[in-house]
């Protein structure tokens, strides 16, 4: 499928060179059945670009989320089998339970992926600040959101950067998402619980 969106786009390119090259070398070109021709022609090759543009898009999509479902599947498997570690070697199991603190530590996978590690955090009502690490060269940040309006927005950092964003929260559920246009709908967000 993407064979044929170069073709399109190439076929774009040699028709608008053939059509510069032709009308600074020829006299009144071009003629009328060229004109209609050609214009047919271009129609037909900017639709069809377009349309497999849009199916290469969607083909793309499809691939991230299942990238990004194989990456969560095998950080749960290693915070298992980590988890699984620490207990043989008679050493009390971690707590499953979300530690409430003041300052919260986030961060995003290294290869750039639209998500957060942890999706869930949790704090005590007064000052709250997320800080937020991007190890990936991908530009992220973290808002945080109450109800519809965003109360505290950090940074956008990369390369190991980063960009804390501190708000005072009443007890109650928040969001805390990435600002960068589509980040958020990608699946850039979390929830934030505070007590």
């Amino acid at each position: 499928m993407s064979d044929l969106f170069y073709v399109f786009g190439g076929a774009l390119t040699v028709m608008a060179v053939v059509l510069a090259f032709g009308g600074m070398r020829t006299e009144g070109f071009p003629s009328r059945s060229f004109l209609i021709g050609g214009l047919g022609l271009m129609a037909f090759l900017v639709v069809g670009s377009a349309a497999f543009a849009v199916v290469l898009s969607r083909e793309e999509h499809e691939v991230r989320e299942v990238e990004i479902a194989e990456y969560r599947e095998e950080q749960a498997a290693e915070e298992g089998e980590a988890a699984g570690a620490e207990a043989s070697e008679g050493e009390e199991p971690a707590d499953s339970e979300v530690q409430p603190t003041d300052e919260l530590a986030l961060t995003s996978p290294e290869p750039g992926d639209l998500m957060f590690d942890p999706t869930t955090l949790e704090a005590e009502a007064g000052e709250i600040t997320i800080d937020y690490s991007n190890p990936s060269e991908v530009p992220h940040n973290v808002a945080i959101e109450d109800g519809s309006e965003t109360v505290a927005q950090g940074e956008t950092v990369t390369g190991g950067a980063s960009g804390p964003a501190t708000a005072t929260l009443d007890a109650g559920d928040y969001v805390y998402y990435c600002s960068i246009p589509g980040h958020r709908e990608s699946g850039m967000e979390g929830t934030l619980t505070v007590n």
